[in-house]
């Protein structure tokens, strides 16, 4: 079983509790990153909701994630987690995906319906700027989630101008009032 992750799934070390056998980046067509989703709870309240990454279907576009592979005897337990994890306004829906290594493999990729009260992906970047700048959930401050994302991403090699835009706006190095 795969599981492709393109937001905190790839950095936080979630994967090593379901005994990974394998990880590797991988590249999902025809979707990109969007900080779309507001969180409620891991990096927000429901009160100060933080913005964090859902996926947005764009025909040209390829998101560059991780994606892990585990024993299909984990298949159940790891689906829960990861329901619990996401929340109950993402689906796991089956993607093939393209492994480095030249691969394509069939993956599990949370997805947030679009249609949730916690999609924020109409509101203005200088609205989830500003969300994010002030919220603050479990996991930590959303401001550290959104660099958090940046860092692997640049650590992987990998330049999405989606995130490199809303972390510099976070940050205090861009501050636009257009939509991602």
């Amino acid at each position: 079983m795969w599981i492709f992750g393109y937001g905190s799934l790839m950095w936080d070390g979630w994967e090593q509790e379901f005994g990974c056998l394998r990880s590797e980046e991988a590249e999902l067509p025809s979707f990109r990153r969007d900080f779309n989703k507001a969180s409620t709870r891991r990096w927000g309240t429901e009160s100060a909701p933080g913005p964090t990454l859902g996926l947005e279907p764009t025909e040209a576009a390829t998101c560059v994630g991780v994606a892990f592979n585990f024993a299909d005897a984990r298949r159940e337990e790891i689906l829960s987690q990861l329901k619990h994890r996401e929340g109950p306004h993402f689906s796991l829906l089956e993607h093939v995906v393209q492994l480095r290594g030249g691969d394509r493999v069939p993956a599990l990729i949370p997805i947030n319906d679009r249609n949730a009260k916690t999609y924020i992906g109409s509101r203005t970047i200088a609205e989830r700027v500003l969300m994010a700048r002030t919220a603050s959930g479990t996991a930590g401050r959303c401001s550290d989630y959104v660099a958090n994302v940046r860092q692997e991403l640049a650590r992987r090699g990998v330049h999405d101008p989606c995130v490199e835009r809303f972390c510099s706006a976070v940050s205090g190095h861009l501050m636009q009032d257009d939509r991602a």
